[in-house]
C-alpha cells in the first residue's frame, strides 16, 4: 500500500506541475498532406503553447513526417514513436488514439494512463475493432470528435462513451488573392479516379471551355493549397463519407464557391445558401458549367458570397484553441481530483486527522 500510495502523490503532483505527457498517435501518411493529420498537429502546439508537455506519437521509426507540406512550427514539435520504446507512461499521462488505431488500444490497454479517443472519420471508427469489441473494452471513457453527427453517431455505437465536439479552425492564411480570380478550378474528391473523371467528363460535354484549368489540390503543402483555393475562381468538393468538411470552408475563406456533392452525414454549417450542394453525383460537371456562365458574366449571386463570410467567420483558430486548452485543463482537474480520491481512501486515518 505504501508504494501505491507513493505513486498516487508522484502522479498528483505531476497534473499540478503540468508534467503530465499527453501523447497524440499520429498517422504515417508518407508525406502527404492530411486534415486530420494537420488537425493533430494544431491541438499538441495549442497545448504546449498553454504549458502542456503534449507530443506527437508515431508507431514506427521510418515515420514520414510532415515536413514537405507543414512548416517548421509543426515539424519541429517533440515526436516519440513506439516502436523505439519511447511510450512510457503513468497515472498522470493520457494517450490521445485516432479512431483509425482501434488495434492500438490492444496494445496499451494495460498501461496506467488515460486514453482517449478523436474520431474526426466516422467511417473508420470500427475498420480495426473486433466484431462485438468497443471502446470501452479497452478502458475507454471519452472521445474528442468533430461534429455533432459524429457525437450522435458515436453515442449509437458506445453508449457509455463521453463524446466532447471541437470544431476544427481554418488558419488564417487561407484567404482571397489579392488579384483577380484566375479562370481555375480546385477540385478536391476522396478519391482521385473520380478527380481525372469530373475533368475529362468536363471537357467532354464543355468544349467551349476548353481554356479552363482544373487544378488537382493533391499534393500540395498546406499553404501552397491555400493560394491555389485563393486564386481559383471554384472549387468542387466530392467525398459522401466526409464527417465534417474542411475544404468546403476553407474554400469560403478563399471567397471561392464551393459546388459539392452533400456528404451522407450532413454538417451542422453546410446550408442551402451558402455553397452549390447537389445530391446527384451525375450532376456537378452540369453545374460546374454553369457557374462559369455565370461568374464569366459577372452573374453570381451577391448574397452566396455572403452567406461564405457568415460561415467561414465561425471556425478561427482563436477558438479552437480556447476549447482543445479548456478540454485538457477539465481532463486533468478531474483526474487529479479523482486520485486525491484514492489518496484520501488509502491514507490511514490517523495521518487525515
Amino acid at each position: 500500500m505504501e508504494q501505491q500510495l507513493k505513486q498516487l502523490h508522484n502522479a498528483s503532483e505531476r497534473i499540478k506541475n503540468k508534467e503530465s505527457k499527453i501523447y497524440f498517435l499520429t498517422q504515417d501518411t508518407g508525406g502527404v498532406a492530411s486534415a486530420s493529420v494537420a488537425q493533430t498537429y494544431e491541438y499538441v502546439k495549442y497545448l504546449r503553447e498553454a504549458g502542456y508537455k503534449a507530443e506527437i506519437l508515431y508507431e514506427k521509426k521510418d515515420y514520414k513526417g510532415v515536413s514537405e507540406w507543414l512548416d517548421a512550427e509543426y515539424t519541429d514539435l517533440p515526436h516519440s514513436n513506439i516502436e523505439g520504446g519511447e511510450l512510457k507512461v503513468g497515472m498522470a499521462d493520457i494517450v490521445v488514439i485516432p479512431e483509425l488505431y482501434g488495434h492500438v488500444l490492444e496494445q496499451i490497454v494495460n498501461m496506467p494512463c488515460s486514453k482517449i479517443m478523436f474520431s474526426q472519420a466516422y467511417d473508420f471508427i470500427l475498420e480495426t475493432l473486433n466484431p462485438g469489441f468497443g471502446w470501452v473494452n479497452y478502458g475507454v471513457t471519452k472521445c474528442i470528435t468533430t461534429s455533432e453527427g459524429q457525437k450522435e453517431y458515436i453515442k449509437k455505437l458506445f453508449p457509455t462513451i463521453e463524446s466532447t465536439v471541437i470544431e476544427p479552425s481554418i488558419p488564417s492564411y487561407f484567404k482571397p488573392s489579392e488579384k483577380p480570380k484566375k479562370p481555375m478550378i480546385a477540385i478536391h474528391t476522396r478519391d482521385q479516379r473520380d478527380t481525372m473523371k469530373f475533368i475529362k467528363s468536363f471537357y467532354l460535354q464543355n468544349p467551349q471551355f476548353k481554356w479552363i484549368t482544373f487544378r488537382d489540390m493533391r499534393g500540395l503543402s498546406r499553404k501552397d493549397f491555400a493560394k491555389t483555393l485563393g486564386e481559383s475562381c471554384a472549387s468542387v468538393w466530392v467525398d459522401r463519407i466526409s464527417s465534417f468538411g474542411t475544404f468546403p470552408i476553407e474554400s469560403m475563406m478563399c471567397n471561392t464557391p464551393c459546388i459539392g456533392t452533400l456528404p451522407i452525414m450532413k454538417p451542422s454549417w453546410l446550408t442551402e445558401g451558402n455553397g452549390i450542394w447537389v445530391f446527384d453525383e451525375s450532376k456537378v460537371v452540369e453545374i460546374i458549367a454553369g457557374f462559369l456562365k455565370n461568374w464569366l458574366e459577372d452573374s453570381v449571386p451577391p448574397a452566396l458570397y455572403e452567406k461564405m463570410v457568415e460561415t467561414s467567420s465561425k471556425f478561427s483558430n482563436d477558438k479552437e484553441r480556447k476549447e482543445v486548452i479548456s478540454y485538457f485543463d477539465s481532463l486533468l482537474s478531474e483526474k487529479s481530483a479523482e486520485l486525491e480520491s484514492s489518496i484520501n481512501k488509502l491514507t490511514p486515518v490517523s495521518e487525515n486527522s
